[in-house]
């Protein structure tokens, strides 16, 4: 189920609630594998009511997938929360459509290709109830000349209940919901940068997700479902770089707005961005 908001953009959610202690998922993980030798980083993301814990894993052999256990480079959960075991089972191929921005990512020899990492993550310790969920993805070198690197996307898993998403949206304003926002600079002939915020909104209120409580809880669960997209201004001479926050921050994204104005002349450009919202 998808919930779309128009924003100048839009939303990803996902939100959870029930208690649990050790659980294993499948995480059928896309990536992108180059023809020459890689390096392979597989990230993980544990997000509980208390906090947001992080590891990274390889291969025993890190320059190819190796079935069997991964090896832990490093976490920084607390003591009542061991690193999780990661088991790569197997990989299959997938269509290029599954790894986003993978076709334009330049490579030492004959490109890329999409596949699927089977991952089997064991989570353990007191994870402190609902929602918590599980996040993983993986990062590809290219080791050849190019060295280029593919940042797979996020896939997230979890045994607690989903919440309804009607009551959240994305907003240009933490105080109300704002769907639009006009930007006026004053032209210097060089160039202008102004920074604007998003922040996730719900029941018409900021959904803040630096608080520790239940309603923190939920709003840090419903900003690492976010997928975001720019699409960009239809005007060269604006370029916007979309800036994340962690999830425990009160706002979205920072959107850095970049104006060209040596011409002088005056400018009217709009641009646009997509939230998506989604549940399991």
């Amino acid at each position: 189920m998808k919930l779309l908001r128009n924003f100048m953009g839009l939303l990803t959610l996902m939100v959870l609630s029930l208690t649990a202690q050790a659980q294993t998922f499948q995480m059928y993980t896309p990536m992108g594998v180059p023809s020459f030798l890689a390096k392979i980083v597989f990230s993980l993301e544990v997000v509980t009511p208390a906090g947001v814990y992080t590891g990274t894993y390889q291969s025993h052999n890190s320059m190819m997938l190796q079935v069997g256990n991964l090896d832990l480079i490093s976490w920084n959960g607390p003591s009542s929360i061991p690193a999780p075991t990661v088991y790569l089972d197997h990989s299959d191929g997938l269509p290029m459509s599954s790894c986003p921005g993978l076709s334009s990512v330049p490579a030492t020899d004959n490109g890329w290709d999409c596949y699927s990492a089977d991952l089997k993550v064991t989570v353990t310790g007191d994870v402190q109830g609902c929602p918590w969920l599980v996040s993983s993805q993986i990062t590809t070198t290219d080791k050849g000349n190019v060295g280029a690197t593919y940042v797979g996307p996020k896939v997230h898993n979890s045994v607690c209940p989903s919440i309804p998403l009607t009551t959240y949206d994305v907003s240009w304003d933490e105080n109300t919901v704002k769907h639009k926002k006009t930007l006026n600079l004053q032209s210097t002939g060089g160039i202008i940068e102004a920074t604007l915020s998003t922040y996730l909104m719900e029941s018409q209120k900021l959904c803040d997700g630096s608080l520790f409580d239940e309603r923190g809880a939920n709003c840090r669960f419903v900003s690492q479902m976010i997928t975001f997209t720019a699409s960009g201004c239809d005007d060269a001479k604006v370029t916007v770089t979309p800036v994340p926050h962690p999830i425990t921050d009160r706002q979205l994204h920072d959107i850095v707005v970049r104006v060209d104005t040596s011409a002088l002349q005056p400018i009217d450009s709009t641009c646009r961005f997509q939230y998506v919202l989604n549940m399991f």
